[in-house]
């Protein structure tokens, strides 16, 4: 078919250069980010090709002109305008997929400053198209990178919480023998619940927030829940270790010889029980400060009595010890009243290693039902002995 087409004549070489020139000047003001979207510039490049066959065309085969042609002639024409009419249908429809005007059927020869107005234009509507798009892809970009940050740092500091996970389980191992760690463990407590909430807001600023960020935060508050339920427990096994003491065994050492004594008194009556009294204070530096009455089934620490006990430590020597003894009546059941005698005792000393001095220790055990106190009155019974123990020498 390229075969049978005449060479074109002087005027179509002539403008045909000029076009050219204006499709390169206009490829070459173009930006960088828009040579990247090769689809577009293979579109346009396709458009600009046909659009100058369209042109020399036309040029060479004005409409309604050359009667004196041979039929197979006229039927090479017929065969080229129906192939120039696909072509413009095709290009039409790409135009109208980019958002341009389609091309108009000339009834005539357009001039190459037609052509070329023409073409600027497309090539200036596909140019914005481009740029636009181009702007649209990186922002995208933008959001994109932007939320894989997010999702490193999210993942980073699940990490780090992991590991201050495995830290903290080793401190509440370690607490079981050292009550002074403690300390440590509610520190990375509150680090691990900063974080937490720092990654709680982190997450909240961000719009589209990921399915895997909320799965890990997710994640993240069920292992603050579980840290946060081992150091309650933990809480509550040191306070065992360290105010409570179920046995002789367990005793600070200062602590052993009066509680040996205060076993023996079972079956005292009120003036033996004095003179045992009167005689602890010099034989082992231990004198009763305060005795504090509880309601029948009760371990409760009443406002008044607690208001009381606030006021002990600061009346103790520095090196003092606090010794708190718990009593049950022998009203019924015995294992009930043992509890409930180890239960006084603790409250009470609860309150004060609250507010004792640094140097100052506080130990609480029990020695369960009891008559020494009053033998025709029970209630007089349920009761805690508040201890102070001077050490030799002080």
């Amino acid at each position: 078919m390229q075969d049978e087409t005449p060479a074109p004549d002087e005027s179509s070489a002539t403008e045909t250069p000029a076009t050219e020139t204006k499709t390169e000047s206009t490829n070459e003001s173009a930006t960088p980010a828009s040579r990247q979207v090769s689809p577009i510039v293979l579109t346009i490049s396709f458009i600009i090709i046909t659009l100058l066959g369209i042109v020399i065309f036309q040029n060479l085969f004005p409409r309604g002109g050359g009667g004196g042609g041979s039929s197979k002639g006229n039927a090479t024409v017929d065969v080229l305008r129906a192939d120039i009419e696909t072509q413009r249908a095709e290009i039409n429809r790409q135009r109208i997929a980019l958002g341009m005007e389609p091309l108009e059927g000339t009834s005539g020869i357009e001039t190459a400053e037609e052509v070329a107005a023409r073409l600027k234009a497309d090539a200036d509507t596909l140019a914005s198209l481009t740029s636009s798009y181009q702007d649209l892809l990186e922002r995208k970009e933008a959001q994109l990178d932007e939320l894989r940050a997010e999702s490193i740092k999210a993942l980073k500091d699940q990490q780090l919480l992991r590991e201050q996970l495995n830290r903290v389980n080793q401190d509440l191992r370690a607490a079981m023998v050292d009550a002074s760690l403690a300390t440590t463990l509610k520190g990375d407590l509150d680090k691990a619940n900063a974080q937490i909430k720092a990654l709680q807001e982190e997450l909240q600023r961000s719009r589209d927030e990921p399915s895997e960020l909320r799965a890990q935060l997710i994640q993240c508050n069920t292992e603050r829940n579980r840290l946060l339920a081992q150091v309650a427990e933990l809480e509550q096994q040191l306070r065992k270790v360290t105010l409570f003491a179920s046995s002789e065994d367990e005793l600070i050492k200062e602590a052993v010889a009066l509680f040996r004594a205060l076993r023996e008194l079972q079956g005292a009556t009120k003036s033996e029980l004095a003179s045992a009294y009167s005689r602890f204070g010099a034989e082992l530096g231990a004198t009763v400060l305060q005795t504090c009455d509880f309601a029948t089934g009760s371990a409760e620490v009443r406002a008044d009595l607690e208001a009381q006990l606030r006021m002990l430590p600061s009346e103790i020597p520095e090196n003092a010890m606090i010794f708190v003894v718990g009593y049950a009546s022998e009203t019924g059941n015995v294992d009930s009243n043992q509890t409930l005698s180890s239960d006084r005792a603790t409250a009470v000393a609860r309150v004060l290693d609250t507010i004792k001095r640094p140097t100052q220790r506080v130990q609480a055990v029990y020695l369960g039902q009891t008559k020494r106190f009053s033998r025709e009155v029970p209630e007089e019974n349920q009761r805690v002995e508040v201890w102070q123990i001077v050490p030799q020498g002080l």
